[in-house]
């Protein structure tokens, strides 16, 4: 990455420096870090979305974004699963790889707003948009699967989970129908179709809110930084996997389905990000192991504050 590279995406990285420091000067505790990333899942990230889809030209060959946003965690949760077999009575682990397959897209977005400007967004966006239906139904099932396992285990009757139904009452099936993220897309689309301008009060909202999104979304990212060794080996095999071989796959997909420029990129950088606060969230609620959970997430977004910095430009110089 160049000198004038790192500087524009310096003070991306001091808003991660920030949320750090808040966490630890007990301004804001675990609770208060999962209520600010509520606020960016429901509020600033789906404005950001309508903005950069609504303002961006789509053609047939983006519809490729959200399917491989989609396709690329279902093939790496199928392989952790195999590859995770001797955690088979340690459920609360397991869980927690399988749902950590949950990109945390909104880490991509100043940084492709910044690096590519309102397209490099729009992509961005549109791939999320696969990534948040792998959140729910698949990874919040998962979730709950294993969080059942875990529960039956510690009361010694883990019998017959194969039986047990993955999705209960609809919840999935309504997290799906009622995700921010996808109608926000959808609005985005509908927008960018019949060329809407984003102006007016409505407009003006929409923006001020999107604007507001990287540096809320970067303090809460440094909230959750917790780096520790427990699991080390655990957390090696997920990164290597998730952000690694997803990268890859992320490209032999792309590959196969003839994109190219910033839509490759897109695919290959969306497909190597570090596992979601999604994750963090659902072991909270379903009984996984939540301090695995902040570990497994704060490595990898170490690793991305690497990987996003360099590989866009390592790509740009292929694809565009």
């Amino acid at each position: 990455m160049t000198p004038q590279g790192l500087a524009d995406a310096l003070p991306i990285l001091l808003l991660i420096a920030v949320g750090v420091l808040v966490r630890q000067s007990g301004l804001v505790d675990r609770k208060g870090g999962l209520v600010l990333t509520r606020v960016v899942y429901y509020v600033t990230i789906p404005a950001a979305i309508v903005v950069s889809i609504a303002r961006a030209e789509l053609t047939l060959t983006k519809i490729w974004l959200p399917v491989i946003g989609l396709a690329v965690p279902c093939l790496l949760a199928g392989i952790m699963y195999l590859t995770t077999r001797r955690l088979a009575d340690r459920p609360e682990l397991r869980g927690v790889l399988l749902a950590g397959m949950v990109v945390l897209g909104v880490f991509a977005y100043p940084f492709f707003d910044l690096f590519y400007g309102p397209e490099g967004l729009a992509n961005i966006a549109l791939y999320d948009v696969g990534n948040a239906i792998y959140a729910a139904p698949i990874a919040l099932s998962l979730a709950q699967y294993f969080g059942r396992q875990a529960r039956n285990r510690g009361q010694g009757a883990a019998v017959a989970m194969a039986s047990e139904p993955a999705v209960k009452n609809g919840r999935v099936w309504r997290r799906l129908v009622t995700s921010p993220l996808l109608w926000a897309a959808v609005v985005g689309i509908v927008s960018s179709l019949r060329h809407a301008e984003m102006a007016g009060v409505i407009g003006g909202t929409l923006q001020r809110l999107a604007d507001a999104n990287t540096p809320m979304a970067m303090v809460s990212v440094g909230i959750f930084l917790r780096p520790r060794a427990s699991h080390m080996g655990l957390v090696v095999q997920f990164v290597g996997l998730r952000m690694l071989a997803g990268g890859v796959l992320g490209w032999v997909i792309g590959t196969l389905v003839g994109l190219s420029g910033l839509d490759m990129i897109t695919t290959i950088v969306g497909s190597s990000l570090p596992a979601g606060t999604t994750a963090l969230i659902y072991a909270g609620n379903e009984g996984l192991d939540t301090e695995f959970a902040a570990s497994m997430i704060s490595f990898t977004i170490l690793v991305g504050v690497v990987v996003i910095n360099v590989l866009p430009h390592l790509l740009g110089a292929v694809y565009l």
